[in-house]
């Protein structure tokens, strides 16, 4: 499953908790852990390709660089909690290394200290904004971690070495996927052989290379078509591609439409493609674009 790197997820430095409506996000990914516990209704989730729904009093969780989104069929309420692990660097040493054994927390109801201290955590980046206490909020959220390592348990992970070498590959493409790289440019700039390297960034990011750098120009292109209100050609030649085949194809893979298409619904106010999954109106969109991230689904509280 493909997704986008939400890189403005990696640019914050305290945990965000907030109790959401009808949880729905893009497919994405970033090195913050996401957490979802389910107080109502039902939300149909996917990571890395692998789908269910939960229920109340469930419990989802995405470790580092897991490609997710959630949907909800009719109705949810839930706590989000996301959580940058340089804040927690005893728990991302162990993820450095570990994995968890299972996403999905199907019975928490009994542990009644972990929708205590999630609430608490969401009152905090309520009231103290971006600084909250540090050890008032670090003391609840290991809880919480704690709860779920204990329950979700951990396996050594099978591909070997350190999981944050996916932080410095997306940060690398999302700063060069103009440019003309190549797998084994790629995989000499990160120490590895051609073959070994695809098949990393396979099993971090459920894509090849070529998909992943052309769905980033790609939204680069979508921006500058709306935005900046460049020509096809140019928009396509200067996020990065060499051909407009090449282009029309990848932009029609990303988003489902034509980039004509794309620009005849911006232009008219109508919902725009956000990607492999959902629609997002022209205005939010916009909001998008300013805030650098698309929206994760309706907050009712602040975050950090």
């Amino acid at each position: 499953m493909e997704g986008y790197y939400e890189h403005s997820r990696d640019i914050e430095i305290y945990p965000s908790c907030w109790y959401s409506i009808d949880n729905a996000c893009f497919p994405h990914f970033h090195s913050s852990m996401e957490i979802v516990y389910v107080l109502e209704g039902e939300i149909e989730y996917t990571l890395n390709g692998h789908g269910g729904t939960a229920g109340p009093f469930q419990v989802i969780t995405a470790t580092s660089y897991t490609v997710h989104y959630y949907a909800t069929p009719v109705s949810s309420k839930s706590i989000v909690l996301t959580v940058p692990l340089d804040y927690v660097p005893s728990f991302r040493k162990l993820l450095s290394r570990q994995t968890l054994v299972r996403t999905l927390w199907q019975e928490p109801e009994g542990e009644r200290e972990l929708l205590r201290s999630l609430d608490k955590l969401a009152q905090i980046c309520d009231v103290h904004g971006k600084k909250p206490p540090e050890l008032l909020a670090k003391g609840y959220l290991y809880t919480v971690l704690g709860i779920l390592a204990e329950n979700l348990g951990f396996a050594e992970r099978k591909e070997g070495g350190d999981a944050f070498l996916a932080k410095d590959i997306l940060q690398f493409l999302d700063r060069n996927y103009r440019f003309d790289m190549t797998l084994e440019t790629l995989a000499a700039k990160f120490g590895y052989s051609k073959s070994r390297f695809s098949h990393l960034f396979h099993s971090y990011f459920g894509c090849g290379i070529p998909e992943y750098v052309n769905t980033l120009r790609c939204r680069n292109a979508a921006l500058l078509l709306t935005q900046e209100e460049a020509s096809m050609t140019s928009a396509a030649m200067n996020s990065g591609f060499e051909s407009m085949r090449t282009f029309y194809r990848s932009f029609k893979r990303a988003f489902g439409i034509s980039p004509s298409e794309y620009l005849r619904a911006a232009r008219e106010g109508e919902s725009l493609p956000a990607g492999p999954r959902g629609f997002i109106s022209a205005a939010q969109q916009a909001d998008w674009q300013e805030r650098g991230r698309p929206p994760a689904g309706n907050r009712e509280d602040s975050v950090l």
